[in-house]
């Protein structure tokens, strides 16, 4: 009896072992692609349920049973919209949306339109009657979207035979299911697993735009049998009014995702600096309609306004770029006018902690003043009690600090911190200007 060759055992190199994955993937491939055809070939049988009638549909979602005779289907699928069917009537399988069932007439089978119910939860009586005179009917047609498309499906009505009470879902019920309105009279419901894959997507792929994870859902759908477009817009706005009311039951619980759990309260630094590539064009501002999140990370506008404002009229402000060694530095400046007519903010100042967690930011308008770090530091004095503040300028930043604080007798305790220069920065400095915050550090 002739053994096989043993195959090599996986190597500490990586590039043997990719060679070997290579190899053994091209050695699995023609019977990949033979498995593949296969798998398109239509296989009859009886049902895998009743076992007494020919199998018509196959469901993607009801392994290892998959196949179902006409009335099996209607019986398991009526509470099971979501599932994927498809039809083996032709020969060939077929996506089937689950408006659509196939019924044996006089041994023929036809395809014809049923009624789909939302999946929703209901109550266990409506009235004092007997359970029994309860019937569950249709009620409107609403479109329903989740990861795998949309869905035409009707909202359940229960009425009552005997006294004529009657029962219609609200939005405290599509909540309860776990659906989210896309318009305030419903005629668009999400899954709020859907709000949940597409906020975690962005995380993790910022660059993902809201049109192309429309498309993907739309593409999903005609997939699957169905048909039907997705509003964007209407999509962005429930995905909003989701995020906001999220948040503000996250708000009542005590739950704040801009407060460092490693270092809070007594913050050992805080860092500033600007970004001006996070800037917005002024065509693109929008309507004036008041925002979800206004103060909650990024400062109001017109409170960083009127206190930069407020700066500017008790000092006097020094004009021109702060020059330290060889280096200028843009950012090291008092004033400062709009670099471009274009844009409505110019960038970002946004302050961390030394875990990187996002504590506070607010937009620039005029690109990076001294303000605006100092406006930062003052909104965290008293939230972080932080020892130490950072900035890429602070050779340049502190005179100024103590210049205001002469003028403002409460920013008097932001003198207090330990200012020091930030490690990324430092070699853009003097030696003398280096060395000298490390040593004010220690």
């Amino acid at each position: 009896m002739e053994c096989d060759e043993p195959r090599s055992a996986a190597s500490h190199h990586w590039a043997l072992r990719q060679t070997l994955s290579e190899e053994r993937w091209e050695e699995a491939r023609p019977k990949l692609l033979d498995s593949l055809l296969a798998s398109d070939c239509v296989h009859y049988g009886p049902c895998d349920h009743c076992s007494l009638k020919q199998a018509v549909i196959r469901c993607k979602d009801c392994f290892p049973k998959p196949r179902y005779c006409g009335q099996c289907d209607v019986s398991t699928h009526q509470h099971l919209v979501f599932h994927n069917r498809e039809t083996l009537i032709d020969g060939f399988y077929k996506p089937l949306p689950p408006s659509t069932a196939v019924q044996d007439l006089s041994g023929q089978n036809v395809i014809y339109e049923q009624v789909c119910l939302l999946p929703i939860t209901r109550p266990d009586k409506i009235c004092d009657c007997d359970p029994q005179n309860l019937a569950v009917v249709a009620g409107r047609s609403v479109v329903l979207i989740c990861i795998n498309g949309c869905y035409d499906v009707f909202l359940p009505v229960m009425n009552c035979r005997a006294c004529l009470a009657s029962w219609t879902p609200e939005v405290v019920d599509l909540l309860f299911s776990g659906y989210w309105p896309g318009t305030v009279e419903f005629q668009t419901i999400y899954k709020v697993d859907l709000f949940t894959s597409f906020e975690d997507l962005k995380i993790t792929a910022p660059g993902l735009s809201r049109q192309a994870f429309v498309k993907m859902l739309q593409q999903r759908s005609q997939q699957f049998g169905r048909s039907g477009n997705i509003c964007g817009n209407v999509f962005q706005k429930a995905f909003l009014e989701w995020t906001y009311c999220r948040h503000k039951r996250e708000k009542l619980c005590g739950i704040d995702h801009f407060s460092c759990p490693a270092c809070t309260p007594d913050t050992v630094a805080v860092s500033a600096d600007g970004n001006r590539k996070l800037y917005r064009f002024s065509k693109t501002k929008g309507t004036e309609e008041q925002p979800f999140f206004d103060g909650v990370f990024l400062a109001n506008d017109k409170d960083v306004a009127t206190f930069v404002d407020c700066v500017r009229e008790k000092t006097i402000p020094v004009h021109g770029k702060g020059i330290c060694g060889t280096s200028t530095w843009a950012a090291a400046r008092e004033t400062s006018k709009k670099t471009n007519t274009k844009c409505d903010e110019e960038g970002l100042e946004v302050a961390v902690c030394r875990h990187s967690i996002l504590l506070r930011g607010l937009n620039m308008f005029r690109g990076e003043i001294f303000a605006y770090p100092l406006f930062l530091q003052k909104e965290l004095a008293t939230k972080t009690n932080c020892k130490f503040f950072c900035t890429d300028i602070m050779c340049r930043y502190w005179p100024y600090l103590q210049k205001v604080a002469q003028s403002f007798p409460e920013m008097q305790n932001l003198t207090q911190m330990k200012p020091f220069l930030s490690v990324m920065h430092a070699k853009g400095h003097s030696t003398k200007c280096e060395f000298g915050h490390l040593v004010c550090m220690l």
